[in-house]
């Protein structure tokens, strides 16, 4: 058997294709609006508690193949779908094998395929995904949840693809992402996800991933953990490391020698009321701020100095602002009106 390892750890909307007709140029003039409008679909996300974690998820219906739709949970810090339980009806699967890396545990599984559907909109061919058939804690408490797996939306590249990538059109081309915080006092609003998302032309903040090649479909792909971010604490001096926006993370860790005189407390947490102050690039404006505390997915920061330098955000930022990735060019957007 071939084995390959992975990098990890209602709308009734059918499109055959999400481009837009053509209008005569005599009705040009008339209709100039509905011509320049993106065509976009938007999946409502919803939020769960992170089992066994301080924090909290984005959790979004996705069907694949001829089953009915599963909760996976969404996470831009690794790629492709990974399922655990029973295969989907519809799906093919193979003897490959596979390996996932979730939290420090080996699990192994098999590769499958199958068109996988958002929003009522299907991808243009069969996804591969992992169907993980081994077990461990961790599983088991999503399982107790109601989650079926986790949706990989990185754009890095991976022995799975991003099945967002795999949508028709320009719904491919460019996404964004909102998560909303639970309400304890009533019922939550909803994030989504807004597949055909255009560059925001008020966003805070802008940055650009490093190319990383292509995907098995040839779509391009970005290293999405070395974004080009700037960070400094207590407004001290400022570290421009690779930033990772990693939305399957409840809190931010920033990893790297670099780091070793931040104030911690004994279990390595960067300590309360610490100012954390983030930049894009060369700018010298500080977009993402908040003071460090002890709430996953808002203030919770780990720090562990040892190693190369890179800050992984956490999913806090998806809560605060709408994230918008552009794969067709690298960029990456941060804007602060929540559902864009």
């Amino acid at each position: 058997m071939k084995a390959f390892t992975s990098l990890t750890a209602g709308l009734g909307l059918a499109l055959a294709a999400a481009t837009l007709a053509t209008v005569p140029a005599s009705a040009a003039s008339d209709r100039a609006d509905a011509i320049t409008d993106p065509v976009t679909v938007s999946v409502a996300i919803g939020t769960i508690d992170t089992p066994g974690k301080s924090g909290h998820s984005g959790i979004i219906r996705v069907k694949i193949g001829q089953a009915k739709p599963v909760r996976l949970m969404v996470d831009t810090g690794i790629v492709g779908v990974h399922l655990w339980g029973k295969a989907p009806k519809g799906a093919r699967i193979s003897n490959t094998e596979f390996e996932a890396r979730v939290q420090g545990q080996k699990l192994k599984g098999l590769v499958g395929s199958a068109p996988m559907t958002l929003g009522g909109v299907t991808t243009t061919r069969d996804v591969p995904f992992a169907l993980i058939n081994t077990d461990s804690k961790y599983i088991d408490r999503w399982k107790r949840r109601g989650i079926a797996g986790i949706i990989g939306l990185s754009v890095g590249s991976g022995n799975l693809t991003n099945p967002l990538m795999s949508m028709p059109g320009e719904l491919a081309s460019g996404w964004s992402l909102h998560f909303e915080r639970k309400n304890p006092n009533g019922p939550s609003e909803f994030g989504a996800l807004v597949m055909g998302a255009t560059a925001p032309t008020d966003a805070l903040m802008h940055f650009t991933l490093p190319s990383d090649g292509v995907d098995g479909n040839g779509s391009k792909t970005w290293d999405d953990a070395a974004a080009d971010g700037c960070w400094a604490f207590n407004e001290g001096d400022e570290y421009c490391v690779p930033t990772w926006f990693d939305s399957g993370f409840t809190l931010m860790r920033i990893k790297g020698r670099a780091f070793a005189d931040l104030p911690v407390t004994p279990a390595k947490r960067l300590r309360r009321g610490t100012l954390v102050e983030l930049a894009a690039g060369s700018s010298a404006f500080f977009g993402y701020r908040f003071l460090a505390g002890t709430e996953g997915s808002r203030n919770l920061v780990r720090v562990v100095p040892v190693g190369d330098s890179v800050i992984n955000t956490g999913n806090g930022v998806y809560f605060d602002y709408t994230v918008t990735y552009r794969v067709d060019t690298g960029d990456l957007y941060l804007t602060k009106e929540g559902l864009a």
